[in-house]
């Protein structure tokens, strides 16, 4: 498949890397390709390399070269697509050397479809058992998750919401979720878990199993005590598919390895059929380098054809934006973005210059815990490679919430559907355990009240109940930027209430050493508000609030 919208990118890229080179980098000028490179007759052939990148500078380097990293690296390593004789020729030009990890990427693809078939077949026949809790047999595509998200309200009316987010994507898709818990309807104050998928669209599997938790909780309250004690504390939020334009490219319109958004030009909304045009396959938005955490920094780029392309402002995407609204609304006290491939559970900080968070004895705690039940290396995510911009850089810094990124599988974006189950229920030594395991952790850490906070304290029954917070995130170039969290409650019949929240000071004010307060309003439903207090609450601490001015003038 063609790629002319990155073949521009050569000449600078490549006069930059050789510079480069002769400004004193560490890596020697390369020999001639693998014999595998040497060998493929197809200029177009995409291929996934492994690069050796001896030092972090060499890592570093390969990150402004604006190729196609995969979210897989390790210790003098890192993975990355290659389309094309063009981007081979850029990595020899800068001096890099690499191996064939696999040297026809399409080819591949028609290799999963068959295997994916035949499983599916072999289900079908009673051969193997289908053993995901949905009893999938295939990738899901868009429609298949916004039916079955609508048939799982359908079928546990008590325990399931139905929502949509914020904003439609950029094609004027409608981006759905649900949210699990007893009593769903009921706004209750407990505490949030937030579970995502497909930021990146052609890492299907995030969004399967991200599907795939939902039902397991839905199907097993009342047969298994840890989640039954799950969702009777908990509140749930499922959104599978983050990016629905990226994603139904990827998975039924011809081009597998679409990975950002579909914005085709920065500020206007792409025509009916211009994101597929093959001279715009890899034009977009990484949504995932597009929050305003730290947003265009290192491992972001300002090309719009860059995989990594950061978008033309923080949050100037309405998918990122609607991630942003969701967490605002919520309290979001542990939030997992599932993505593709590399097995590792990552946590904060992106970037190796932020230094240590100051939760981090408790948020590697968690990684830890969860890595031992899939089998992944847990790490600070910038042993991965430098990132800015990404959704745990905003969600962690601005509500202290503890957000993770999954890495899922060991050298496929989308592999053959099986390993889905393999990623689920865990295989080999994981087995039994694997990524169910690690999510049931990360739910149980969400309800543990050492890792959040509690506002207590008795009001006016049917009173609503406003925690508010407004300041300014900062981007990497300095640039303050507006932000709030909004959230709500009704204060329970009986009047008194409990409320799990995150700490009212953020990370960034307690690495400060400053303290900060969350607004608590209580109003009548019409929106009068009766009273104002300032509340401050740290991490592991509950705080009593009555509100007796309110409960006076109710």
């Amino acid at each position: 498949m063609s790629h002319p919208a990155r073949w521009h990118r050569l000449i600078p890229l490549a006069i930059a890397a050789v510079l480069a080179v002769g400004a004193g980098s560490q890596v020697q000028a390369a020999p001639p390709p693998d014999h595998k490179a040497q060998a493929s007759a197809n200029a177009e052939l995409i291929q996934l390399l492994r690069v050796s990148t001896p030092t972090a500078a060499d890592k570093q380097r390969l990150n402004t070269l604006d190729l196609d990293l995969a979210e897989s690296a390790g210790k003098g390593f890192v993975d990355l697509v290659a389309y094309g004789n063009h981007d081979r020729r850029l990595l020899q030009l800068a001096g890099f050397r690499w191996t064939v990890i696999e040297d026809d990427l399409v080819g591949a693809d028609k290799e999963r479809e068959a295997a994916d078939a035949a499983y599916a077949k072999a289900v079908e026949n009673k051969a193997i058992k289908a053993t995901l809790p949905s009893g999938r047999t295939a990738y899901r595509q868009l429609a298949d998750y916004n039916n079955e998200l609508a048939a799982l309200a359908t079928q546990y009316p008590t325990k399931v919401k139905q929502f949509t987010v914020k904003n439609t994507s950029l094609e004027g898709r409608t981006i759905r979720g649900i949210e699990v818990s007893h009593d769903v309807t009921t706004s209750n104050g407990k505490p949030v878990f937030l579970m995502v998928g497909l930021h990146h669209a052609r890492e299907w599997p995030s969004g399967e199993l991200t599907m795939e938790f939902a039902y397991d909780l839905l199907k097993n309250d009342g047969v298994d005590p840890r989640i039954t004690n799950i969702l009777e504390k908990a509140r749930v939020i499922f959104v599978p598919v983050v990016n629905p334009d990226g994603f139904n490219l990827s998975r039924t319109l011809g081009y597998e390895m679409k990975r950002k958004n579909c914005r085709v030009t920065d500020g206007q909304i792409p025509t009916s059929g211009q994101c597929a045009q093959s001279a715009n396959q890899s034009k977009g938005t990484d949504l995932n380098r597009n929050y305003s955490g730290f947003w265009g920094g290192p491992g972001a780029s300002s090309s719009l054809t860059s995989e990594t392309y950061r978008g033309a402002s923080a949050f100037s995407e309405p998918e990122s934006r609607n991630i942003q609204a969701l967490v605002s609304a919520n309290q979001v006290t542990t939030l997992i973005t599932n993505h593709t491939y590399s097995n590792l559970v990552l946590r904060e900080p992106g970037y190796a210059g932020a230094g240590n968070t100051p939760d981090e004895a408790i948020y590697k705690s968690l990684g830890d815990q969860m890595a031992a039940q899939n089998g992944y290396t847990s790490q600070f995510s910038y042993e991965l490679y430098d990132t800015t911009g990404t959704t745990e850089d905003w969600s962690y810094y601005a509500t202290g919430g503890l957000g993770f990124t999954f890495e899922h599988g060991a050298n496929s974006f989308h592999p053959a559907f099986s390993n889905v189950v393999n990623y689920y229920y865990g295989s080999g030594s994981t087995a039994g355990k694997g990524n169910r395991a690690a999510f049931l952790l990360a739910a149980e850490s969400t309800i543990n009240p050492a890792r959040h906070s509690i506002i207590t304290g008795t009001g006016p029954a049917g009173a609503v109940l406003r925690l508010k917070k407004s300041f300014s995130t900062k981007t990497w170039n300095g640039t303050s930027l507006p932000d709030v969290l909004d959230t709500t409650m009704v204060v329970p019949a009986g009047g008194t209430y409990t409320w799990h929240t995150n700490p009212s000071t953020r990370p960034s004010v307690v690495q400060q050493g400053g303290t900060e307060a969350w607004t608590l309003t209580c109003e009548r439903p019409t929106g009068q508000v009766l009273e104002t207090r300032q509340v401050t609450v740290a991490r592991g601490a509950s705080v009593t609030a009555n509100l007796t001015t309110c409960a006076a003038a109710f």
